[in-house]
């Protein structure tokens, strides 16, 4: 059965590096989609500068063109802090049987020990590393020990059970951060590159980041 992707983030806006790593997850890893979670309130880090809607909004702009990938609310509807650990048990229930797969880079995923319920993930995803090829993850002697112990070799085990395998998958990423989009933004520089068209269109129509990077 083809699994579904899974991608959370404050997406804050969202950037072609968010859509890239998206593409590349379901051209891999044959996903059958990748539902792109924007996050309420996130655990570890600030809140995000733009409201919920605006983030929802610029998500369904950037991801309209793209049949594979959709926009999944359930985060922003819960209205708490978003736990991906209870995200991907609702995920869960409605999938019951569907191989998910939880991407995530590798500096999250060096830091995966500090999440709620982190070793438990596995029971209802399997979790994506997308790693930069020819470099060296570091990672703390528990969690090398807990990723060698699920690690899968192809692709092809991802399909084979519903959770339970982490997976490393080389990709060259896009050398973009959301911090550095808002910070060009709030200078008044060209952007343009880094963003979908319509959310560049959307963030000037709306004067969004002018003030906080």
């Amino acid at each position: 059965m083809q699994p579904i992707g899974i991608l959370g983030g404050t997406f804050d806006p969202i950037h072609q590096g968010h859509i890239r790593l998206a593409i590349e997850a379901c051209q891999q890893l044959d996903l059958q989609q990748v539902r792109f979670i924007p996050v309420h309130i996130p655990p570890h880090r600030l809140r995000p500068v733009a409201c919920a809607e605006d983030r929802k909004a610029m998500l369904e702009l950037a991801l309209d063109e793209h049949q594979q990938l959709t926009i999944d609310t359930r985060e922003l509807d819960s209205m708490s802090t978003s736990y991906t650990f209870n995200t991907l048990e609702s995920l869960r229930s409605n999938y019951p049987k569907t191989p998910l797969c939880l991407i995530m880079g590798e500096d999250a995923f060096a830091h995966i020990d500090s999440w709620f319920n982190w070793q438990e993930l596995l029971d209802y995803a399997h979790i994506i590393v997308a790693s930069r090829p020819g470099e060296t993850l570091r990672l703390s002697k528990t969690i090398q020990q807990w990723a060698e112990r699920h690690r899968a070799e192809v692709p092809a085990q991802l399909h084979s059970k519903a959770a339970g395998f982490i997976y490393f998958m080389n990709m060259p990423l896009i050398d973009i951060s959301a911090t550095a989009v808002r910070a060009a933004l709030a200078e008044n520089k060209d952007v343009r590159q880094w963003l979908h068209e319509s959310t560049f269109s959307y963030i000037n129509q709306h004067q969004l980041y002018q003030d906080a990077a």
